[in-house]
Formats: C-alpha cells, sequence, structure tokens
C-alpha cells in the first residue's frame, strides 16, 4: 500500500510538470508573437528570463519525479505555491489583473481541491486570492488588455469583439480543457488509491475471520490431545490382545488414531509457520503426492488419480499448511458428491500454477467463474466452511478459486496462485 501511494504521488507530480509545460509553451508562443507580429511594448528581457526560470524547474520537477524518494504532500503544495507566484510574476510586468489569462490561478487550486487535504487546499487558496487582490493594484499596465482598449478584432462572422473579452474566451477554454484532462486523471487515481485501500480493508476482515476459526481450531486441538493420547494406548492393549478379524479392524483403529494426530502436529506446525518460521521447499509433484497420501489415510473408500505437467512437476514452491489444507477440503468436498472419480491435477504456465480437483458431483450453484461470498455462505453437502477456507487462502497468496463445469458431467475447482508469490529457488 505505500508503493502505491509513492507512486500515485510520483503520477500526480507528473501531471502537474506536463499542465505547467502546457502554461509555458503557451506563454512563450504569446511573448513571441506580441514581440514581433503584434509589436506591443512590454519588458521582454524580463519575461524571457521569468519564463526560462520557470522551463527550467519544469525540468527539473519532471527529473524528481522519478526519484525513489517519495512525494509528500508539503513538496505537491510546494510546487503548486511557486507555480502561482511563478505565474503572478508574469502577469505583474504583463497588464496584472486586466490580463485575461489571470483566471489560471485557479488551475492550482483545482489541483490542490483534489489531491491535497483541506488545510493545504486552504492555504492555496489563500496564496491565491492574495495573489490576484496584489495585481489589482501593483502591476505593469498593458493598454492593448485593458477591458477598457477599444482594440477590436474582426471575427469570421463579420462581428466585432473586444480584444480582453476575446481572451477571457480562449483562457475559459483552455483552463476547462486543462481541468476536465488533467483534473480528472488525477481524480481517477485518486479513486484506484481508494479501492486498494477497500480491498485491504475486505482482506483484513477475512483474516479476522480466519483468526478467530483458527483460535477455536487451536483450542480444539489442546483438548483433542489427551483423548486421542488415551485412544491410542487402549488401541494398542487391544491390538496385541486380539486376532484374526477383530486385529485388521483394531488395525485399521490404530492408523486412524494416528493420522488424527498426526493431523494435530501439523495444525501446530502451520501455526509456527504462519508465525514466521517459512516452511521448506518442496517440489510440486512430491508436495501433491504426499498431501495425497495424507488424505487417503482419512478416505480410504476412494481412489483418486494424479496427474502433474512435467511443467509443474519440476516447480519449487514455498507453501505453508494453509495451502495443504485447502487442497484437503477441495478434495473432500469432491469425495463427499463422487468418490469413484476424483482427480486431483497440476499445471503452470510462466505466469501462474494451477491445481485443479474434479468429480463428477452436481456441481455448485450459480454461474460458473470465480468463487465469491455467494458460493462460500451457501450450505450444503460438499460445500460450507471448507469452501470459505480454501477461497481465503487462494487469495492470502493473491490467487483466485474458479470452477467450471467438467465435461462429461460434474464440475472442476481451479486454484490458480500467482508463480512469483509462492516459487522460490531448490
Amino acid at each position: 500500500m505505500k508503493s502505491f501511494t509513492h507512486n500515485s504521488e510520483a503520477s500526480n507530480l507528473r501531471r502537474l510538470c506536463l499542465i505547467r509545460a502546457v502554461v509555458v509553451a503557451g506563454q512563450w508562443l504569446a511573448l513571441l508573437v506580441a514581440k514581433h507580429h503584434l509589436g506591443w511594448l512590454l519588458p521582454f528581457v524580463t519575461l524571457e528570463q521569468l519564463l526560462s526560470a520557470i522551463s527550467i524547474f519544469a525540468l527539473f520537477c519532471w527529473w524528481r519525479s522519478y526519484q525513489r524518494w517519495p512525494v509528500t504532500d508539503v513538496e505537491l503544495c510546494a510546487h503548486l505555491c511557486v507555480d502561482i507566484i511563478a505565474f503572478s510574476a508574469v502577469l505583474y510586468f504583463s497588464g496584472g489583473g486586466g490580463n485575461p489569462f489571470i483566471s489560471y490561478l485557479l488551475v492550482p487550486l483545482c489541483i490542490a481541491a483534489t489531491t491535497l487535504p483541506l488545510a493545504f487546499t486552504w492555504g492555496l487558496a489563500l496564496l491565491s486570492m492574495s495573489a490576484y487582490g496584489f495585481l489589482l493594484f501593483f502591476y505593469i499596465p498593458l493598454e492593448y488588455l485593458s477591458p477598457h482598449a477599444q482594440h477590436d478584432m474582426t471575427s469570421t462572422l463579420g462581428h466585432t469583439a473586444n480584444s480582453h473579452i476575446v481572451g477571457m474566451w480562449i483562457n475559459f477554454m483552455v483552463s476547462a480543457l486543462l481541468i476536465s484532462y488533467f483534473i480528472s486523471a488525477m481524480a481517477d487515481t485518486l479513486r484506484r488509491k481508494e479501492s486498494e485501500l477497500a480491498q485491504a480493508r475486505e482482506r483484513q476482515l477475512q483474516d479476522e475471520q480466519l483468526l478467530a476459526v483458527a483460535t477455536l481450531a487451536a483450542g480444539t486441538a489442546h483438548e483433542l490431545a489427551t483423548p486421542l493420547a488415551t485412544m491410542k494406548i487402549i488401541s494398542e492393549d487391544l491390538l496385541d490382545a486380539a486376532d484374526g478379524l477383530a486385529q485388521q479392524d483394531l488395525a485399521a483403529l490404530d492408523r486412524q488414531i494416528d493420522q488424527c494426530s498426526d493431523i494435530l502436529q501439523q495444525l501446530v506446525a502451520t501455526a509456527r509457520e504462519l508465525s514466521g518460521t517459512a516452511p521448506a521447499p518442496q517440489q510440486v509433484a512430491k508436495y501433491l503426492a504426499s498431501v495425497l497420501d495424507r488424505w487417503q489415510l482419512l478416505r480410504p473408500d476412494c481412489a483418486p488419480t494424479l496427474a502433474v505437467s512435467p511443467a509443474a512437476s519440476t516447480l519449487y514452491i514455498q507453501p505453508d499448511g494453509t495451502l495443504g489444507q485447502s487442497i484437503l477440503n477441495l478434495l473432500n468436498n469432491a469425495a463427499d458428491v463422487s468418490p469413484a472419480d476424483v482427480t486431483l491435477d497440476a499445471d503452470c504456465d510462466e505466469d501462474y500454477l494451477r491445481i485443479t480437483i474434479a468429480d463428477r458431483g452436481p456441481g455448485l450453484p450459480g454461474p460458473e467463474g470465480q468463487i465469491n461470498k455467494a458460493y462460500v455462505s451457501t450450505k450444503g453437502k460438499g460445500l460450507g466452511l471448507g469452501l470459505m477456507l480454501s477461497h481465503s487462502s487462494a487469495q492470502r497468496f493473491g490467487g483466485s478459486l474458479r470452477w467450471r463445469k467438467r465435461k462429461g458431467g460434474g464440475s472442476t475447482l481451479e486454484l490458480t496462485l500467482p508463480r512469483k508469490n509462492i516459487e522460490v529457488q531448490p
């Protein structure tokens, strides 16, 4: 979020530089026309020096906008103050308040109102009004731009118009175009910034929900540890005394107890990983095979197929326990609706790793596409809390969870993860 803020403020500074370049270019053009074509009497040397200084400052600001140190509100306000003061100096030597282009002082104020806090905007408003008031009484007169001068210009329609009125009209069009284009672009940047903040708040809310679930799970795991240890001792004693078919059943029960203990240990390991300890890198093929082995101990009635593409098989990732739990949740949902035909596939391209779980069940309600809150809140067989946790886990890695209809009947859930967020070097 900090990086995005820095980028948006630097973009606003570059747009301000573009506005400054347009205005300075227009002033240079007007100065050359007045000097070589109209023959007006102006302090041309002073104005040329002043516009040269403003041009050099504009080039410096463009260079500065690409530097690494952040653009602050104070700095952007200082740039706008320089623009107001510099333009007021130009107006001082060219008619003061009688110059029709004096209304350009509204443009920096519009920029401040769009991009800066209210205190800075009020300060710039006071500066603009003070500059306008000063130029009404102190300036070098320019009779050609005086509103009382009758230097008429003939329009293409045959009518006559005072040169001051024509200048005001041209200035209005230029100001309207500048405000419409550049201010809209800055406002769009602010809207994107607000959207990023809204997404961050939504992710924080989801993290709080997951934290509540994790806290409940941790307490449950602590409470289950002692009963499981007791069950383990009893099952071993019964296994030693049993024979025949009973011994096979007790052996299966003993393996299930071991699996429950492993799940609790995995829960503790996941909590440690999330607290700062990075998990060891694993190849995708080996990682998915281990997840599938764990799952089959819980669902021995299912015989899923695993298919990993050559590109994904050698990819090294650094998954935490939440990713494995997400895959287990999706496998459980698939096995609940069609235990006889469940597949687990993995493929990747240059940008994404895709883990796909397919089944022959009725599918999810609603249209195909990305899993959203409507799907997560749906209750039924194969849906519910597990799907919500899988959805949140995908978002933690910057990915998504999508579903589509499977060819031949059934549904497919695709867990898409950006490689840049999970891939590591072996």
